[in-house]
């Protein structure tokens, strides 16, 4: 399998992590380097985690279109056997994806947050727009608490450092994989 850039390793790792811990960082790892591909007994046999758990893994890693399978059936007994493999490419410009999405969610929220003044119920129960919150007479709907001004600085300030990761990693994408990404974003919508 053709390897991709120290970008790749670096932060396609992390984004699995986020999907799907590091038990899923191991089974992509794991078929990652079979580059052929690897089956589920193959793949419990190399990280030791056990066949159940791998299954819904590679279900929830097949969700985000990081690996792929192929399915094959046992004219004897019946039963298929799948075969899992990560398709390098298809993992990243999913990956790729993913990152804009995020950035442009993140921005959206930004935005929203510092022109919307916020109030939130002492219990820490919700959290709403002065409108909303003054439409429930500043009571919180759920514990019908007094709600209070929350400054919301501080959640600001979370999210544009969490802008300012995802644009680095962005800008550091070679250029072919950017064009790639936006191709398979235009087709899929």
């Amino acid at each position: 399998m053709k390897k991709k850039p120290d970008f790749f390793t670096k932060h396609f790792f992390t984004y699995v992590k986020e999907i799907s811990g590091w038990k899923g960082v191991k089974i992509i790892k794991s078929l990652y380097e079979n580059g052929e591909g690897a089956t589920d007994e193959k793949i419990e046999q190399e990280t030791k985690i056990k066949t159940a758990e791998i299954r819904n893994l590679l279900n929830v890693l097949h969700k985000y279109g990081l690996v792929e399978y192929h399915r094959e059936k046992n004219l004897n007994s019946g039963w298929f056997t799948y075969t899992w493999r990560c398709d390098a490419n298809r993992a990243f410009q999913n990956f790729i994806l993913a990152k804009k999405l995020e950035y442009e969610e993140l921005a959206r929220k930004t935005a929203d947050a510092e022109k919307t003044m916020f109030y939130k119920c002492r219990r820490g129960c919700v959290q709403l727009p002065f409108d909303d919150a003054m439409e429930k007479q500043f009571r919180c709907p759920k514990c019908n608490s007094k709600m209070n001004f929350y400054d919301n600085k501080r959640d600001v300030k979370a999210i544009e450092t969490r802008i300012k990761t995802i644009e680095k990693i962005l800008k550091t994408i070679p250029e072919e994989y950017v064009v790639n990404s936006v191709k398979t974003r235009i087709s899929t919508q």
